[in-house]
């Protein structure tokens, strides 16, 4: 069987498939291009949702007011505490003195050989907080391995961590409360046949204990809320610190700096999009137009007064990209920092308008998830179309081989033929050399 077209006959019949199926693949050539575009939207529209997706998170940030009030807690001796503060904080300085951190409490029982020794059949009770957790053993689940899995498992668990330790005694079981403070103390009381079984105390429950400007505190916690309004302490060891605040307004300006960048950062998507994937589309125009005219729209504030974009330290550039100016942010902050949290975050801010805008784009059945949607169905069909022609084309080519490799022979066999009758016809030829 001949490996290669051409080889009998001397025809350049590789050449030939090859054009032949040049000309074939002319559909499939039209099908790859329409799929290569499509692709390119597909890609172009996740090009354009990630950019919103990041202007909506820098403008989602700005109508967050309470993350934005710039109030900074202290703590002058962190060993003691750590302090956070949140936009509601007093920011009046605190005395704070911590003589006993919060404890959990946690129980051992007796020594066992090891944890598959069995402890007896009856009930074992037990108590967190007025919750109870009822085991029932016999002589299929009273091993010490089986009752730590009970209790961590059970969903009656009153709040309490069992474990086993194996030290120089034996096996002991350990019962460790999930929460601290006396409140959360384990009482566990064995019934019926569990005499031998009890539980010895390895760590005491305590409350936490502190005075904050000389005025007794006690906290089941070592994170301690509501003492100082809008406070959280996390007390670490005993000792004495001072909380002191301080105006933050850095935070603010890094919030705005980053909602200045999120819009060019888009306006640049938008800008290379409308010359390539994009060209032609009006979603990109209508897209900008109406961002920019929220842009510069002034916003009515609470107290009725009106507020402006530039007041906040942010303008336009003659390109139509924003800037940011941080000393005009400042000044307006001097004058009350809530006029620029109204400004971008009260019903009918500046952020919260955008944020609700470009939610349209990209809720899951917003404007880009159905045009992604239905270029992806889109290009299912292509791709199925391309197999389609694939595989007419692989049989094609076979064909056109079957073809070419039967003439190939063919033409092998007649120049066989010609050259045995040239012979046979040479001697006489030269007998007659006349004729």
């Amino acid at each position: 069987m001949l490996t290669a077209a051409g080889v009998g006959s001397g025809l350049d019949i590789e050449s030939m498939i090859s054009q032949l199926m040049a000309l074939e693949r002319r559909p499939l050539n039209r099908l790859e291009s329409r799929q290569r575009d499509v692709q390119l939207h597909i890609s172009a529209n996740g090009q354009l949702k990630g950019a919103i997706g990041r202007f909506q998170a820098a403008a989602r940030a700005l109508g967050d007011g309470g993350t934005l009030t710039g109030v900074k807690a202290a703590s002058s001796d962190e060993d003691v505490l750590t302090v956070s503060a949140s936009a509601a904080a007093d920011t009046q300085s605190h005395d704070v003195v911590v003589t006993q951190l919060a404890a959990k409490h946690r129980l051992a029982s007796n020594a066992y050989a090891d944890e598959n020794t069995a402890v007896g059949t009856g009930t074992l009770d037990i108590t967190v907080n007025g919750n109870t957790l009822s085991l029932t053993l016999d002589g299929t689940n009273n091993t010490l391995a089986q009752i730590r899995d009970a209790i961590n498992t059970d969903a009656a668990n009153p709040g309490v961590t069992a474990s086993i330790i194996n030290v120089d005694a034996g096996s002991q079981l350990v019962l460790t409360a999930n929460e601290s403070g006396t409140a959360n103390a384990i009482a566990v009381t064995p019934g019926g046949g569990l005499a031998g079984f009890s539980t010895s105390e390895v760590n005491a429950a305590r409350d936490a204990q502190l005075t904050v400007d000389g005025f007794a505190v006690t906290s089941a916690s070592n994170s301690v809320t509501g003492v100082i309004t809008g406070v959280t302490l996390e007390l670490r060891s005993a000792g004495s610190a001072s909380v002191d605040f301080s105006s933050d307004s850095r935070v603010l300006a890094d919030a705005v700096e980053e909602f200045v960048s999120a819009y060019n950062g888009l306006r640049g998507n938008i800008k290379a999009l409308a010359n390539n994937a994009f060209k032609g589309d009006s979603i990109l125009l209508g897209l900008e137009r109406a961002i920019n005219q929220r842009l510069s729209t002034p916003v009515t504030l609470p107290d009725a007064s009106t507020g402006y974009l530039y007041e906040m330290g942010v303008t336009f550039t003659d390109q139509g990209d924003l800037q940011f100016d941080g000393a005009a942010l400042s000044e307006t902050v001097a004058g009350g920092a809530s006029r620029v949290l109204d400004f971008f975050g009260a019903a009918g801010g500046l952020a919260t308008g955008l944020d609700a805008y470009l939610d349209g784009y990209l809720q899951a059945d917003g404007i880009l998830d159905g045009r992604i949607e239905s270029l992806e169905s889109r290009k299912r069909t292509l791709d199925g179309q391309v197999a389609n022609v694939e595989y007419r084309l692989g049989k094609t080519e076979e064909r056109l081989r079957a073809q070419f490799t039967a003439l190939d022979s063919l033409l092998a066999q007649l120049t066989v033929t010609s050259d045995y009758l040239a012979q046979q016809l040479r001697p006489l030829q030269s007998a007659n050399p006349t004729r």
